[in-house]
């Protein structure tokens, strides 16, 4: 709901899961425990949308290593009494309307959703709110690559008072030891390469209170979230190894739809919404799943010159050939400046413009003929059923195929004379 309205409640609707912590010897003081920011499978590429594990107690002092597998998927860490009083709004509507379709929710419960989570930075610097008759998702501000939210996308602290709406970095940026008691503590995007690389690490004051301090991810909003307890020194907390066993116990949980999914898919079949899809699949979804299956499924396609071939796509993707160097979704500028990467979302190398949809319906794409020279590439494409993507190829040779947006995604088609 945060960035795709719809689509992220029907793909991404299931709440954080506040799951009981071992209870655990007593530690020495100053542990380190560390939460991952999204998880890639090592036997499918995977990307989550939660904080493994998503609640977890601390002592003063300690320090929390968030560890972010990159995936392609920005995001971060943001705590702040203003976090807190969003969830405790956003949560319950989970809770109560969660497992609904979108489109039987009633109209007073995405206002109130769109009311809390619009009260903070979002991703872009308007924040759209639910689609309506007057401002249907088409209509809806655009994703201009200078409109990334640089109070969102850059470390932040607030120590009180609101939280601007300016879009600008703030002005603290310098992040010290957490109180528990900013309005705004972000960590900005986790950097993917560079220092820190995939890392954001919390230090605690050691005068933070006992209590309860939740957190999410900016760009992902209330469906992104987390709780960390802290007690008092002398309280008895889950070890580090066993923080471990239960973000393996969550993992489990969420990648086991997806295993099954992906034997699924690779028999040729995939059922989706209860209709019957004949592969290959450009990535798969489960509804069970806050989460995405990035894979070309089969990884290996053989076909004649000419012969059209027709991926169906589950989730934001692209088709694309002879791609250059990787390059993000977000770039950083040399003043610090993060902006969208527009290149990712436009057609190249001959392929057709699509016409914008409302994001639900079926998009049914002839992308003509690859001639097997230079970078080609579909542009993202997204809806929130699938999409049908038609290729031909008019030169024999071997040609690897890769999703822009998500960098373990690659395949290859072998195509014959």
């Amino acid at each position: 709901m945060r960035q795709k309205s719809a689509a992220v409640w029907r793909i991404l609707r299931v709440g954080a899961v506040a799951l009981a912590l071992l209870v655990a010897a007593c530690t020495s003081d100053s542990e380190t425990i560390t939460v991952r920011v999204d998880y890639d499978h090592d036997e499918f590429a995977t990307q989550f949308i939660r904080y493994f594990p998503d609640r977890i107690q601390v002592h003063p002092g300690d320090t929390i290593v968030f560890m972010q597998d990159w995936t392609g998927e920005a995001h971060t860490v943001t705590f702040g009494t203003a976090v807190d009083e969003v969830l405790a709004i956003t949560k319950p509507l989970f809770a109560e309307w969660g497992d609904v379709p979108f489109d039987e929710i009633p109209a007073e419960v995405l206002e109130a959703y769109y009311a809390a989570e619009c009260a903070l930075p979002v991703l872009y610097s308007e924040c759209g709110g639910p689609p309506t008759e007057e401002t249907p998702p088409e209509e809806a501000p655009a994703e201009d690559p200078d409109a990334i939210n640089q109070t969102l996308a850059q470390p932040c602290v607030i120590n009180e008072g609101s939280v601007p709406d300016d879009g600008l970095p703030c002005e603290t940026r310098e992040l010290a030891p957490f109180l528990g008691t900013e309005t705004y503590y972000n960590s900005g995007f986790i950097p993917f390469e560079g220092d820190g690389e995939n890392t954001f690490e919390l230090n605690l004051s050691d005068s933070i209170a006992p209590g309860e301090y939740n957190f999410f991810c900016s760009v992902h909003g209330s469906f992104h979230s987390g709780v960390m307890e802290v007690v008092a020194p002398e309280q008895p907390i889950p070890t580090p190894e066993e923080v471990n066993l239960e973000t393996r116990e969550q993992l489990n949980e969420v990648v086991e739809p997806f295993r099954q999914a992906y034997a699924e898919a690779q028999s040729g079949v995939f059922v989706y919404n209860d209709e019957p899809f004949s592969g290959p699949f450009t990535g798969l979804v489960d509804q069970r799943v806050e989460g995405l299956l990035n894979e070309f499924v089969p990884k290996d396609i053989e076909v004649e010159v000419g012969e059209p071939v027709t991926w169906v796509m589950f989730g934001p993707h692209s088709i694309s050939f002879d791609v250059p160097e990787y390059f993000p979704i977000y770039e950083t500028l040399e003043d610090g400046t993060i902006r969208a990467n527009e290149d990712l979302y436009l057609p190249a190398g001959g392929a057709p413009e699509v016409e914008e949809t409302d994001g639900v319906e079926p998009v049914i794409v002839d992308g003509g003929t690859y001639d097997g020279s230079g970078f080609w590439s579909s542009g993202v494409l997204f809806s929130e059923t699938y999409v049908q993507y038609t290729l031909r190829f008019s030169t024999p040779g071997s040609y690897r195929v890769a999703c822009l947006i998500h960098p373990p995604m690659v395949g290859t088609v072998n195509v014959t004379g």
